[in-house]
């Protein structure tokens, strides 16, 4: 397992280097770890001014984000799985994406989002939080939350916010209507050291206390019953879980947009890779979601340079085919 873990970690640290590195102006991965240590600290000769710009003020900030969201969105996909036992199910499954969307439109028809840039993060954050509590308590009668009354409101809940967010985006003006497109399809260009600051600490502080519900979750999946049976609360767990899962994916969502499938399709490759216990599947995910989205975030740079493709679109096209293999092969061994 160790040695999984390992080629996991330098797997990352050198998709990490070689992604800072291409761009319109290609920069050695030896320049670019020179660039980070002198902005680090150290005292490093041999670094142009240009290349110190671009690495540490363009390019090394957005893929801190992209690794970061990529881990979140991950994290929050194996969470989901774990509570809905079905490794075909999202975080969109819960109306969090739905949420997050009617937020941001909200804020785009105000003109809040021009008041202060903070504004459209914090209602597309405020969006996913009250629609997944929404769901949560809808769902819930006499202390129990069926997991089919849960995927059922969540989709009735989603397809509710999403008419809303029609409505308000059929009374917005042009520019407002290609400002929503714009964060809706998911983007990481323009990502900056202020994004990092607002996104990565909250996760990473979500994912440590993640890791202690590791063994909880294990539970969790072999079945309600079981979980009374060995000491474990599988209602109050789920109600945990599921505001972990709401925060994460509110925090990811409010610094790119919506960027679909990696929160489905990386737990369930890690899954493959290093097995069904949670203890080893949850950093495993994490750090297979931090790789995945920065490959997909420089295809997405690379495809058709210097025209930019949205990331999202990128992992829509890589996750729609996969998600389609697994109701064909795996459906009906999942379905409820």
């Amino acid at each position: 397992m160790r040695l999984k873990f390992s080629i996991l970690i330098s797997l990352l640290i050198v998709v990490f280097i070689i992604a800072i590195g291409v761009g319109s102006v290609f920069i050695p991965p030896l320049h670019v770890l020179k660039a980070i240590l002198a902005f680090i600290g150290f005292k490093i000769d041999g670094v142009s001014d240009e290349v110190l710009t671009i690495v540490t003020q363009i390019r090394l900030p957005r893929i801190i984000v992209a690794m970061t969201v990529g881990m979140a969105l991950s994290l929050a996909g194996t969470i989901i799985q774990g509570i809905f036992r079905n490794p075909m199910a999202e975080p969109g499954i819960i109306g969090i994406s739905s949420g997050a969307s009617l937020g941001a439109i909200t804020s785009i028809a105000l003109g809040l989002n021009l008041i202060n840039i903070y504004f459209l993060p914090l209602l597309s954050f405020i969006g996913g939080l009250l629609s997944s509590i929404i769901v949560y308590l809808l769902s819930t009668k006499r202390g129990k939350t069926p997991i089919l009354h849960l995927i059922l409101i969540g989709l009735s809940i989603s397809t509710l916010l999403s008419s809303i967010s029609s409505i308000i985006l059929s009374n917005i003006n042009q520019y407002q209507v290609n400002e929503y497109i714009f964060w809706m399809l998911g983007g990481l260009d323009g990502r900056s050291w202020w994004h990092v600051k607002i996104s990565f600490l909250p996760i990473l502080i979500i994912l440590l206390i993640s890791i202690l519900f590791s063994k909880k979750i294990n539970i969790l999946v072999l079945g309600e019953d079981e979980a009374y049976t060995l000491g474990v609360n599988p209602e109050l767990l789920k109600k945990l879980l599921l505001l972990l899962t709401s925060l994460i994916t509110g925090i990811a969502v409010s610094v790119s947009g919506t960027i679909s499938f990696v929160g489905l399709i990386v737990p369930h490759i890690m899954r493959i890779i290093v097995g069904p216990d949670y203890r080893k599947l949850i950093p495993s995910s994490v750090i297979g979601g931090g790789i995945f989205l920065i490959i997909c975030d420089s295809i997405a740079r690379m495809l058709f340079s210097p025209i930019e493709v949205k990331v999202g679109i990128v992992t829509s096209i890589v996750g729609v085919p996969y998600f389609l293999y697994l109701l064909k092969s795996r459906g009906a061994e999942y379905s409820l």
